[in-house]
C-alpha cells in the first residue's frame, strides 16, 4: 500500500483508540487556540481532523465559529461528526485534492497531519486556495533536532500509519511561500513541534 492507503486503513481501524484521540501534541492545541482567540474568525476548517479532538476544543471555547473538517479516513470523519454535532460540516477527502470550493474559510488549521502527506506542496496549495483573501493558515507539526528527524524519517516508511516525512523548517517555509503566502511566521512551540502562521493577502 502507498502512504495514503496505509493512513486510511490505519485510522479507519483506530477510530476509538487512545492514540487517535491525541498524544503529546494535544499540548500544542493551546498555542493554536491562542491564535484563534486573536483572529476570531467566522469560519474555520481543520485539515486532517482525525477524531475531532482539536475541533471539539475550538467548539467549547468559541461556539460562535462555524466549524468544518476534512479527513482522508471515513471513520475519523464520522467520529468528528459525532463529537461536533450537526452544526459542523465534515468532509471525507484528500488534503492534496480537496473536494471543496475555493475562497470560503477565514482560518485553515492543520495539526500534526502534514507529515502524512506524500505531496505536501499540493496540500498547502489547496489550503491557500480554500482560504478567503486575508485568511490565515495555522500549521502545526513536528520539529525535532536533526539527528532525531533523520531517525524518524528512516522509521516513518516502516510504520503502519502512513507517516511520510518530518519536514525541516526550510522545507516548510519554502512550501508556504510556493503556495502563494506572502507573510508567515514560523516558531518552535515545544522541543518537538512548531506552529507556522501564514496569511493569504
Amino acid at each position: 500500500m502507498n502512504a495514503k492507503e496505509k493512513s486510511r486503513a490505519y485510522f479507519n481501524a483506530h477510530r476509538k483508540s487512545r492514540l487517535a484521540r491525541g498524544g503529546y501534541w494535544r499540548l500544542d492545541y493551546g498555542h493554536v487556540l491562542a491564535e484563534i482567540e486573536t483572529l476570531r474568525p467566522e469560519s474555520l476548517i481543520d485539515i486532517g481532523c482525525g477524531p475531532g479532538g482539536f475541533l471539539r476544543a475550538v467548539q467549547k471555547r468559541f461556539p460562535e465559529i462555524q466549524l468544518n473538517a476534512l479527513d482522508l479516513s471515513e471513520e475519523m470523519a464520522g467520529e468528528t461528526q459525532e463529537r461536533l454535532g450537526r452544526s459542523a460540516v465534515v468532509t471525507v477527502g484528500d488534503a492534496e485534492h480537496m473536494p471543496l470550493e475555493g475562497g470560503q474559510y477565514n482560518v485553515v488549521t492543520c495539526n500534526m497531519s502534514i507529515h502524512h502527506y506524500p505531496h505536501p506542496q499540493g496540500a498547502l496549495n489547496e489550503m491557500y486556495r480554500i482560504l478567503v483573501p486575508g485568511g490565515t493558515l495555522l500549521l502545526n507539526d513536528m520539529d525535532c533536532a536533526a539527528p532525531i528527524r533523520a531517525l524518524a524519517n528512516w522509521v516513518f516508511p516502516r510504520l503502519p500509519g502512513g507517516d511520510v516525512k518530518m519536514y525541516t523548517r526550510r522545507e516548510i517555509t519554502e512550501m508556504i511561500q510556493n503556495a502563494g503566502f506572502e507573510r508567515w511566521y514560523y516558531r518552535k512551540i515545544s522541543p518537538f513541534s512548531f506552529l507556522c502562521t501564514a496569511r493569504k493577502e
